[in-house]
């Protein structure tokens, strides 16, 4: 028996959105495709400003601090903007990648995508199209990725934000 495979793609911003710091758009979880083992997410993203502490580009869990749930999650350093992609897997909730990059510049438009497979066992960032960094899971038959039901969460960075046209 052979196994197919649909891949659901899921437009959330269709018109560039502009986002003051701690402004955030989001999504209900009913409003997304079903995520059990992989996605991606490809946006592009123009920052006005950095911020003096993390903030978030995207992130996928709920608004209890206690509860720390973050697949997929995207976040910015403090003060320099370096990329920080994060998952939350059966070992560890802070899983992922360190700082990816030189950081981002202002008024600078960016295409970042975002990867992570449960069933490749591995998470994979693109800046503009370039292979950038990767994570991969060591314990393959042990660790594995925890998807979510929670809302996704865009924003709280100054900058704006939109679907990436150039990478469907």
């Amino acid at each position: 028996m052979k196994k197919i495979s649909i891949n659901e793609f899921y437009e959330i911003i269709s018109e560039p959105i502009m986002l003051k710091e701690k402004e955030r758009k989001t999504v209900q979880h009913s409003e997304l495709p079903e995520v059990d083992d992989e996605l991606s997410v490809s946006l592009r993203m123009r920052l006005k400003s950095h911020h003096s502490g993390w903030t978030t580009v995207f992130r996928k869990g709920s608004d209890d601090e206690v509860v720390l749930m973050r697949t997929p999650g995207l976040f910015l350093y403090a003060n320099n903007s370096k990329l920080h992609p994060r998952f939350t897997g059966n070992w560890e909730s802070n899983a992922g990648i360190g700082a990816v990059g030189d950081g981002l510049l202002f008024n600078k438009w960016y295409h970042i995508t975002y990867t992570l497979s449960d069933r490749e066992k591995r998470m994979d960032i693109y800046i503009n199209g370039v292979w950038t960094a990767f994570n991969a899971i060591e314990n393959v038959q042990m660790h594995k990725v925890k998807f979510n039901d929670a809302p996704l969460h865009i924003g709280w960075f100054d900058g704006e934000i939109e679907y990436d046209y150039n990478n469907n």
